[in-house]
């Protein structure tokens, strides 16, 4: 992914931790994800996996296509 996007992703991310009021601790036990590796997502220093998405959008009981509506 370029880095544009990762910054895009990593601020939805933020975004939505906030409007439901979850920690990045809350989001990294609810989506099965690495506290670190969510870190490093939302600071864009990593680069994603389908899957990890797809952990984060059921998190947020979203579908893909509504998580990355952005």
């Amino acid at each position: 992914m370029d880095k544009e996007l990762l910054l895009k992703l990593a601020l939805r991310i933020k975004e939505l931790r906030k409007i439901n009021n979850y920690s990045q601790d809350d989001l990294a036990a609810i989506s099965n994800i690495a506290r670190s590796t969510l870190g490093n997502i939302e600071t864009a220093q990593n680069d994603i996996t389908f899957s990890k998405l797809n952990k984060i959008a059921k998190a947020f009981n979203l579908s893909l296509s509504e998580f990355l509506n952005f």
